[in-house]
């Protein structure tokens, strides 16, 4: 009677090394199929990306040739209405060249313009392809680093199974505060989508309308102005979607690093706001840190480069970037209109997120601003050994 319980207990050991080893296979397994996914949608979006440039350039060329075609159409109007003002001074055979030119090039430029129209759609289709695949492979990336963090929880010595339940409770709310920080974040690119490229997709779509009753009441080149208008908006929109895909991650970041990553960007930024001058400066031996933190640094700058372009209105922002044998410091500077810190501004939630954000990573944020007077935003983030990659 006194084995009982031992056996008991190898029972229940027996069992859950079972549970656990079955867990493993599956996890292993979906970890795979989920690789394998984010793979195939990787070699599917260098594909279209490489499509995608040859339709543009394709479109390109068309769109060039239908502006030669719409200057030789207006000539050629220009053309039969000289001839009909002067009718009786030219012969049957020059008013029937001016008629059947005219009418060739109006076929050509029709022909064009269709073929214009094609061409967008499919460079349309592939962008959105693109944008799905993008999020899939982001998403991809995402769960093979959950499922490795299972994995490594699995797999770990199951004399310390006790100590794993017992904090259980604490990895369960630290999971449902990740599952919280990324429901937050869809719902932030869903506001973005809809208040920007699909609102101005669908005044587009409306405008089309507008244009196709301009061009029967008022010709075909009143209707070209008014397309010209609708063609800027949707360069714009589609210059918002590309904004919010590098706003997810920039790709470049784990192949290139900080340094590089950060001076295309602020190649982005100096494009968006071409009033802006921005001076980068980059000290001390550049090391490559753990992604984690890289991404962090990132973002911090990110933040605070798009606070000074929307809200304070400078004519330049420095930002600099130093490497220290033991920490990182950064500083963002602008000669903007500043705010007054001792009034609480409502939607400051960005300076808040970056303190969050840096003391995430035990660091500090300070924040100096004065009405018209600029403001300066200082980082201090200190670096581990293990933080380095070799």
């Amino acid at each position: 009677m006194s084995t009982s319980k031992p056996i008991n207990a190898a029972l229940d050991v027996k069992h859950l090394d079972k549970i656990i080893n079955s867990m493993i296979d599956n996890v292993s397994s979906s970890k795979t199929q989920i690789f394998e996914i984010g793979e195939e949608s990787r070699k599917e979006h260098d594909a279209l990306v490489k499509e995608l440039q040859l339709v543009k350039q394709e479109l390109k060329g068309i769109i060039d040739r239908s502006d030669v075609l719409e200057i030789e159409a207006r000539k050629s109007r220009g053309r039969l209405a000289e001839i009909s003002r002067a009718f009786n001074q030219y012969g049957e055979e020059d008013i029937r060249h001016a008629y059947e030119a005219a009418n060739a090039i109006q076929n050509d430029l029709s022909i064009v313009r269709e073929m214009e129209k094609q061409m967008k759609k499919r460079r349309d289709e592939l962008e959105r392809r693109l944008i799905q695949l993008t999020a899939t492979i982001q998403k991809a990336e995402t769960l093979i680093g959950q499922v490795t963090v299972v994995l490594n929880y699995l797999t770990s010595d199951l004399q310390q199974v006790g100590e794993v339940i017992a904090s259980a409770r604490e990895q369960r709310a630290l999971g449902l505060k990740i599952i919280e920080t990324l429901e937050e974040e869809r719902k932030r690119l869903s506001r973005e989508i809809h208040d920007g490229p699909a609102q101005t997709l669908a005044q587009v779509l409306l405008g089309l309308d507008v244009v196709e009753r301009v061009g029967q009441k008022e010709g075909m080149e009143a209707s070209h102005e008014e397309l010209q208008k609708y063609r800027v908006m949707v360069q714009g929109a589609l210059a918002e979607v590309r904004r919010i895909i590098y706003d997810l991650r920039p790709m470049s970041l784990d192949d290139l690093g900080l340094v590089p990553t950060l001076k295309k960007y602020f190649h982005r930024v100096n494009s968006d706001y071409p009033a802006i001058r921005i001076i980068f400066d980059s000290i001390g031996n550049e090391k490559r840190l753990q992604s984690r933190i890289e991404a962090a640094l990132f973002r911090l700058i990110q933040e605070a480069m798009q606070n000074a372009c929307i809200h304070a209105n400078p004519t330049q922002i420095n930002v600099r970037l130093e490497y220290r044998t033991d920490k990182v410091l950064i500083l963002v500077m602008d000669d903007g209109t500043g705010f007054d810190q001792s009034v609480s501004k409502e939607g400051s939630y960005g300076l808040i997120g970056m303190k969050e954000r840096a003391e995430l990573l035990n660091g500090e944020l300070i924040i100096h601003s004065e009405l018209n007077q600029g403001t300066k935003i200082l980082i201090n983030i200190p670096l581990q050994r293990e933080d380095e990659l070799e």
